[in-house]
């Protein structure tokens, strides 16, 4: 689940698609943030009575300023006997809008929960392929100290620390400076040691509204049925209207099923330097 940064929003459990779940009594709720176990919420769930065969779910609201930095939640939801962890990551922007892949897939058969879920499985795929984010994103790495100024993280485009430790010893963050090539400079060495570094940031572009299209091209392909006289595994259909050649992905370098896609990737692949 992915919440917009400084909007209000609510959690949910369980989720429309996922399992029932039995608590003996309501719920208490505790939120927080991955980046430094800072509590956002706590306090009891609203329960909610499910409709026809819908069973019962419960919710917590988050304000915006629960949600002010980008990080990841963690929610705890318990009634001192069951207990279930469920996560959230907040996230600078979105690629497109709801609206946006639902006119492009032309129904109106799916919720926005739906369109939701394959609005974030088709960034974060894109995103993947490309190697770096196309919005401000949540970050977290544990890695070897490097004995110089220099720490190069996994992820380009580097915004900022959230935070950072070295052998369970909190840094200060004045003295760290985030580089977009993908580097946390400090003011001193970074200590040498096997793991011993732990650091949290926010990566990716602050906006990049090429990736909207693509975005939305790929969920609403995803929420699209595959025809039913199709083999998965086919690399060419032949039928009543012609020979056709299927773009599959893993085949001549395609990495999804749609050209216009798979030549955003190849135009916006990132080439790391460190």
């Amino acid at each position: 689940m992915e919440l917009l940064r400084a909007v209000a929003a609510e959690l949910r459990f369980p989720g429309p698609d996922e399992d029932p779940v039995t608590f003996a009594e309501t719920p208490t709720v505790t939120v927080t943030r991955d980046s430094t176990g800072a509590t956002v919420f706590e306090g009891p769930a609203e329960e909610h009575a499910g409709e026809d065969d819908d069973p019962t779910y419960y919710t917590v609201e988050l304000s915006g300023s629960d949600l002010s930095e980008v990080d990841l939640l963690s929610a705890v939801w318990s009634d001192g006997n069951s207990s279930y962890t469920t996560y959230a990551e907040v996230v600078g922007g979105f690629a497109c809008s709801l609206k946006a892949i639902e006119a492009k897939y032309g129904e109106d058969d799916k919720s926005t929960e739906e369109i939701a879920a394959m609005r974030m499985a088709a960034t974060r795929a894109i995103e993947g392929a490309c190697g770096v984010a196309f919005r401000p994103r949540y970050g977290r790495e544990v890695r070897d100290g490097s004995g110089t100024t220099e720490l190069f993280l996994a992820a380009p485009q580097l915004q900022r620390v959230l935070s950072a430790s070295v052998a369970g010893e909190d840094l200060a963050l004045d003295d760290l400076t985030a580089d977009p090539v993908g580097a946390i400079v400090s003011a001193s060495s970074w200590p040498t040691g096997r793991l011993n570094v732990r650091v949290t940031y926010v990566h990716g572009y602050t906006d990049f509204s090429p990736a909207a299209l693509p975005v939305r091209d790929l969920a609403a392909y995803l929420l699209t049925e595959s025809p039913t006289d199709w083999n998965e595994r086919a690399t060419a259909v032949s039928n009543e209207f012609g020979n056709y050649t299927l773009v599959v992905p893993g085949m001549r370098g395609a990495s999804f099923p749609l050209p216009a896609v798979n030549a955003f990737v190849e135009d916006n692949h990132f080439v790391s330097v460190g």
